[in-house]
């Protein structure tokens, strides 16, 4: 029996089949490219309405207090939100496959981590109101600035996640620039340990509340997600308000004027946007991007308050935007898949 010796085709599919995987592989780089770099800028346009937050705070503050505050941004978050998510769910019946995904039934699961993340965004927005009024702006800033570290430690030894040195370096750069910026104006004393405490809480549950839409994000818009953030917040205030707040309606139109504009313009907007950004960065990065708020905030303090901002809150300034780089150009930025 003679054995044929022609050459055979399957040398050469293979080659052929690492070329089309070569050639599939750079628009899916690209495309990946290209949603990072739309996170980024959604991120820095969402520091601008957080940022101003403090302040229109402040000019509502001379009517209602910090949780009646907190209570009008989030009922109003909700209507709007509750429209939009109307509007897409009506929409939804003869749109693309990414709209019909979202109108699965939700598992057990989905509905815990939205419940969870509710619990955590509106756990954070009374945690904060309560602290500014146990100890100082400057004590309550620095320690709930302190989100990105616990955003990082649970990612590493909770979820498995591991950091190239670019990006460790970058977040140890960016909070050392947050506590350099806060340092000249923090002052502890035991009177003021209720309120260091709640800080400190604050952070943890706003690393808790970004860690989960991030993973929410995988799954719901960011409409839906914001929905059940206000919701969630609308619902913790309501019965707790009347306790805590002696007025809890503004008195003169400017008042409500500020109320709705910070409602929209902070909440409804800014959050919007960085929720929007956690679906296509990680928490991590998010987080240490957000270390810029104090900063831009007293930008805007000085601009409309006249507050003195010195040289030594340059140089913070300059050490966290070098962090933030450092941290968003490193691997680690990339929004894990899991």
């Amino acid at each position: 029996m003679q054995i044929n010796s022609e050459p055979v085709d399957h040398i050469v599919i293979p080659k052929n089949h690492k070329v089309i995987t070569a050639k599939q592989k750079l628009p899916k780089q690209q495309f990946s490219q290209a949603s990072a770099l739309l996170g980024t800028v959604a991120l820095f346009v969402a520091l601008i309405p957080i940022s101003l937050a403090p302040v229109l705070v402040k000019l509502c503050d001379r009517e209602i207090g910090p949780s009646a505050i907190a209570f009008h941004r989030a009922w109003i978050g909700t209507i709007v939100f509750g429209f939009l998510s109307a509007f897409k769910v009506f929409r939804a019946e003869k749109s693309d496959e990414q709209e019909a995904i979202e109108q699965k039934s939700l598992t057990r699961g989905e509905l815990a981590l939205l419940f969870l993340m509710g619990t955590a965004g509106a756990t954070n927005s009374i945690l904060w109101a309560w602290s500014v009024t146990q100890t100082s702006i400057a004590n309550a800033a620095l320690l709930s600035n302190m989100n990105s570290l616990f955003v990082g430690l649970t990612g590493y030894f909770f979820l498995g996640r591991r950091f190239d040195p670019r990006f460790i370096i970058g977040i140890v750069m960016a909070v050392g620039g947050a506590i350099i910026f806060e340092l000249n104006k923090v002052q502890f004393g035991t009177d003021q340990i209720l309120g260091d405490v709640l800080g400190l809480l604050t952070a943890i549950f706003i690393a808790a509340y970004l860690m989960l839409v991030e993973r929410l994000s995988n799954r719901f818009r960011t409409s839906t997600i914001m929905l059940w953030r206000c919701g969630a917040t609308t619902a913790f205030l309501l019965p707790v308000l009347p306790l805590v707040e002696n007025r809890l309606l503004p008195y003169t139109g400017t008042g409500w004027f500020f109320i709705i504009f910070q409602a929209l313009f902070c909440q409804v907007f800014g959050q919007a946007l960085v929720a929007y950004s956690l679906s296509q960065l990680s928490s991590g990065v998010v987080a240490a991007t957000l270390l810029l708020e104090p900063v831009i905030a007293s930008f805007f303090a000085w601009l409309i308050f006249n507050e003195k901002v010195g040289s030594f809150e340059g140089i913070a300034f300059v050490v966290i935007l070098l962090g933030i780089y450092l941290a968003q150009s490193s691997q680690s930025a990339i929004k894990p898949t899991d």
